[in-house]
């Protein structure tokens, strides 16, 4: 597979180091979907103007640009919802899906709008510690 970045040089990328990208993507796909499932959950029991339905909204709408960022092909593992996830919060599972985008290429073009995706975490790893996750 090759690449093309941002100045227009073409790079060699081996399909098990893409592959692996992927994946990660898809990690932080996940652990989006989990955060906007608690958050979700947290704002059906709050009065309608909380802030919660905000942050929900802002977690859904990250999970989906994590998605777009996938190849068509690329398929989710299952995943137990009662497992691992359950036992973090919804910042602890934002700050993990950020940690996971600091290595990712994102002068690929294929992943050029990850950087939006890297910003939205950090706002909304913001707006989930100021109402007290």
């Amino acid at each position: 597979m090759r690449q093309t970045d941002s100045d227009g040089k073409e790079h060699s990328v081996d399909a098990l180091h893409a592959e692996g990208i992927w994946d990660r993507l898809g990690s932080i796909a996940l652990l989006l979907h989990q955060a906007a499932t608690q958050v979700w959950t947290h704002a059906d029991l709050a009065p309608a103007d909380s802030p919660l339905h905000d942050l929900g909204l802002g977690v859904y709408l990250a999970h989906s640009q994590a998605r777009s960022l996938l190849p068509d092909d690329y398929q989710l593992p299952a995943v137990d919802e009662d497992a691992e996830f359950e036992q973090r919060t919804p910042l602890q599972l934002l700050s993990e899906a950020e940690e996971l985008t600091r290595p990712l290429p994102l002068h690929w073009p294929d992943l050029m709008h990850g950087t939006q995706l890297v910003v939205e975490l950090c706002d909304l790893i913001r707006e989930a510690r100021g109402l007290g996750y």
